[in-house]
């Protein structure tokens, strides 16, 4: 069946808001089309976005360009309720929307570092648009994290409710543009679904049938298992710069990458460049030329990241002051592997 045709099928059946809100989940596609523009660079569709346990949004819609963020947050209202009266004042249930966005819009205004963290976060962990691209990464623009509050956020506000048959009434329609005009909230039926969705059809289908690469289908199955194990807690937050970082006694100070995303760290006199992904950690050796040598990947954590770059660092060193050293690195290592210094010794059962 064509997308239209299970939308229209959808809202014939509605009653209320909640059974067209689980079909739109299961529509991301129709639903960041609705609501955004083609162009720009990464997309999402978050449900149920909550900002910071104060209100919630049924969706918000997010586009990244050069420039900063597109932001679209989406109140969904019943199917088959009329969003005016019949002299062109809002209904009870719109007026009750209006005074929630205008919640929203104070929360935005005052709470902007707070908004750009949970934007941030409801991003990494709950997209539903392209998981197997967003998920477990933080959202960046311009090499510059959502999460900071420096970031340029143009948000939009959205009303959903009734059927365009509400609206037929010329007061009705110049109402509704009113108060886009005068409180900056955009007012669609459902209809305006419809009309998107028409246009969709083929596009959608090759949406839903994209190919997802074999390593992301197993991240998605992890993910889904236990979402905790991406996540980045605040001791370990590789985007709160500069800190400082403990490891055996020295203290490297961990600095943002002011050239792209990642972050620098300082090992020897040498700058070496870490990047997370998915909580697996790459380094790179920045040499005199600026060139970046790579080190290692997959890494599993930050710590382990810097101690491997100190070895290597020292093992450079080493190498440029004393004769036949890589003869010697590699005598150590060969001894190392056959003689490991922790055995693991099975307990005999008696």
């Amino acid at each position: 069946m064509l997308l239209k045709d299970k939308l229209i099928d959808s809202l014939e059946q509605a009653k209320g808001e909640r059974e067209i809100h689980s079909f739109l989940k299961e529509e991301p596609f129709l639903v960041w089309h609705t609501f955004m523009r083609s162009g720009g660079h990464s997309s999402y569709v978050i449900p149920e976005f909550s900002f910071a346990g104060k209100y919630r949004a049924d969706f918000a819609v997010m586009q990244s360009f050069s420039g900063g963020w597109n932001i679209a947050f989406v109140e969904l209202e019943p199917v088959d309720e009329k969003p005016f009266n019949q002299d062109g004042s809002p209904s009870p249930r719109l007026r009750s929307a209006i005074k929630q966005i205008d919640d929203w819009k104070n929360f935005v205004s005052d709470e902007k570092a707070s908004l750009c963290s949970h934007l941030a976060g409801a991003a990494r962990n709950n997209d539903t648009l392209y998981p197997e691209r967003n998920l477990a990464r933080e959202p960046s623009c311009v090499k510059m994290p959502l999460r900071d509050p420096k970031t340029y956020l143009c948000c939009e506000y959205f009303i959903v409710m009734g059927r365009r048959s509400h609206l037929e009434d010329e007061r009705l329609t110049y109402a509704k543009s009113r108060y886009y005009a005068n409180h900056d909230i955009r007012i669609f039926t459902y209809d305006h679904f419809i009309e998107v969705a028409e246009k969709l059809n083929k596009s959608n289908e090759k949406y839903k049938s994209r190919t997802i690469e074999k390593q992301d289908q197993d991240f998605l199955v992890e993910f889904d298992k236990n979402p905790e194990q991406f996540s980045i807690s605040s001791s370990l937050d590789a985007y709160n710069y500069p800190r400082d970082l403990n490891i055996y006694g020295t203290c490297y100070k961990i600095q943002s990458n002011s050239k792209e995303s990642g972050f620098v760290v300082e090992i020897l006199g040498t700058p070496y460049e870490i990047y997370e992904d998915r909580l697996k950690f790459d380094i790179n050796r920045i040499e005199p030329d600026g060139l970046a040598l790579p080190v290692a990947n997959n890494l599993t954590s930050l710590r382990a990241a810097i101690e491997l770059a100190e070895i290597f660092e020292r093992l450079i060193k080493f190498h440029v002051n004393a004769e036949q050293s890589l003869d010697l690195i590699n005598e150590c290592l060969q001894r190392l592997i056959k003689n490991p210094p922790y055995r693991v010794v099975d307990k005999i059962d008696e």
